[in-house]
């Protein structure tokens, strides 16, 4: 079984994957991984979410628009103990060709969790990741390629991958023990979990 994790900056995909890996045994893997290998490949080490969507596009318009999900699952492929656990959970799906790629693969199940704008930019700023914007308007900019707006066929979209979900979740500034609740009781009546 894989399931995939969908959803905008901050909605809370990061700790849906590790309640998801205590909770059902899953290993996981994230799709920005392949990003990031790619810019340290080039030598860049330093970088943004806007050069981390650059990348991504830029693979997706040389290689196809399910590339990164390609490329996952060759990589989940070359570590056997991953495969043979057979219960895998992806972050960071952002192209409809990467839900098609793992829709090709039988028992895919996709997850989008969403929550509200601001509660999102105020999670961005706590985190703090070195790549995360770090002002409004830099959020909003980068909040808006992420969901796809005006954003070419191989660029992200977000948006267009959370319809293709077969759950969908709010995660509106809830606790965590409510959100894992709710994720518990939607994944029990749709998986074998």
């Amino acid at each position: 079984m894989i399931i995939g994790i969908v959803g905008p900056i901050a909605c809370g995909k990061g700790i849906v994957v590790d309640y998801v890996k205590e909770k059902y045994g899953y290993d996981s893997f994230s799709l920005s991984s392949i990003l990031h290998d790619e810019l340290k490949k080039q030598g860049i080490t330093v970088f943004t979410r806007t050069t981390l969507q650059d990348r991504g596009d830029e693979l997706r318009k040389k290689e196809g628009e399910g590339v990164l999900a390609k490329r996952a699952i060759e990589q989940l492929k070359a570590q056997s103990s991953k495969l043979k656990a057979e219960k895998i959970i992806i972050e960071g799906i952002r192209n409809p060709g990467e839900v098609e790629y793992l829709r090709s693969i039988p028992g895919f199940f996709l997850i989008a969790i969403d929550a509200k704008q601001t509660i999102r930019y105020q999670r961005v700023l706590s985190r703090g990741k070195p790549w995360d914007p770090k002002d409004w308007k830099t959020f909003l900019q980068v909040d808006g390629r992420d969901r796809g707006d005006k954003e070419t066929s191989n660029g992200q979209q977000v948006r267009r991958c959370m319809k293709m979900a077969d759950i969908r979740i709010k995660n509106n500034g809830n606790t965590k023990e409510t959100l894992f609740s709710r994720l518990h009781v939607r994944m029990k009546r749709a998986l074998p979990v």
